[in-house]
């Protein structure tokens, strides 16, 4: 069996930040040494609690561990050399038996909520710029996703196709933006279009919201850092599949793919099952044009990524073992590696190795159209 990650990270070096704040003053994202009398790099965001460096790569190392607490503190220093080094990163797939990962971002998760339309298409250019050179050394096995400062449309637009020519095969977008112009608005069309003739998956990631409650409740307390926004994180991906789909995107866009990534996937079964019926009771909510049940749109038009979710593999049937993408979260402390195989030998245990083959590697190959022939 091979495997094939669908769900990993990069860390974005201060390079990708590096003279914002001389352009953009204090609303720039910026990289500081030390915070607060706490040691380390921390990066800083307006509206964001700091976001300690360290923390985003410590893969393999337990949250309680105080060793692991003096790694965070290290910042950049104490993360694995393959989290900066493309070549290193290769070494590191391979001591979790995996042979390729597709790469989300990781500071810039948080970006995504910085309001400044114009602060934020600077820092996506210069992601998406370096995310092309990083996965430039071996391009299929890693497999770098882009991200877009939607809800401003034109500036997607622009950015996805001066991208994607380079090598970009997916690109991430705000799991929610503003209720008042969701999704499922006609303004986004030419968007959709776009994605669907260039055959980008969009993706939407957790904590990648164009606010930082990420559409939730305020008293939840953002998802992020609180017990109650974490848990129900997964509501503002449901909340956007149900404008995707109930809005008629998925309908007038049948070849668009969309990934739901790390929202796990043990609550879809009963999500489809639930929005067939809504669907059924108050069609006024729908447009009137879908052609299709709620959760057929979803199997066909969307994907979804798991970590460890055994729930998620036995309801697998009732999903759809066709939209389920495998990924070890690398580097974060939220990986299984460099466990992964015991964990999904467990999690596997009965399931047909036809759909274990699909969900740890066909799924992802044929998504992001890899070339098995190079890896």
């Amino acid at each position: 069996m091979r495997y094939y990650s669908c769900d990993s990270h990069v860390v974005e070096p201060p390079e990708v930040f590096s003279g914002l704040e001389a352009r953009f003053g204090d609303r720039a994202p910026r990289i500081v040494n030390g915070h607060d009398g706490r040691p380390g790099e921390f990066v800083l965001l307006p509206g964001s609690p700091p976001i300690p460096v360290g923390r985003l790569g410590i893969a393999g190392h337990r949250l309680d561990d105080p060793a692991t607490q003096e790694r965070i503190a290290r910042g950049y220093a104490g993360l694995n050399p393959g989290v900066l080094d493309p070549h290193a990163r290769l070494d590191e797939q391979a001591v979790d038996g995996i042979v390729g990962e597709v790469m989300y971002p990781s500071i810039n998760l948080f970006t995504f909520a910085i309001p400044d339309r114009d602060l934020l298409a600077a820092v996506f250019e210069r992601h998406n710029d370096w995310v092309v050179d990083y996965c430039s050394v071996a391009p299929e096995r890693l497999v770098g996703i882009g991200c877009l400062g939607l809800p401003d449309i034109d500036a997607a637009l622009a950015e996805m196709k001066r991208t994607a020519p380079k090598g970009v095969r997916g690109f991430a977008i705000p799991s929610h933006v503003p209720p008042e112009r969701s999704y499922r608005h006609p303004d986004f069309d030419p968007f959709w279009a776009e994605a669907e003739a260039l055959g980008v998956p969009l993706t939407m990631h957790v904590f990648t919201g164009s606010t930082f409650d990420g559409g939730l409740a305020a008293h939840w307390g953002q998802p992020a850092w609180s017990i109650k926004g974490y848990t129900f994180l997964h509501m503002a991906a449901a909340n956007t599949a149900v404008d995707l789909i109930c809005g008629g995107v998925c309908e007038r866009f049948p070849n668009l793919r969309f990934v739901l990534s790390e929202f796990e996937t043990g609550w879809i079964a009963h999500f489809l099952q639930r929005l067939d019926h809504a669907t059924y009771r108050t069609p006024a909510e729908a447009v009137d044009y879908l052609t299709m049940k709620p959760s057929e749109y979803f199997r066909r038009n969307f994907s979804v990524t798991f970590e460890d979710d055994e729930v998620g593999v036995r309801t697998r049937d009732l999903i759809g073992v066709d939209t389920m993408l495998w990924g070890n979260d690398y580097p974060h402390h939220d990986s299984i590696w460099p466990n992964s195989q015991a964990i999904l030998e467990r999690i596997f245990t009965g399931v047909p190795e036809a759909d274990v083959e699909k969900m740890v590697w066909s799924n992802t190959i044929d998504l992001y159209n890899i070339d098995e022939s190079k890896l």
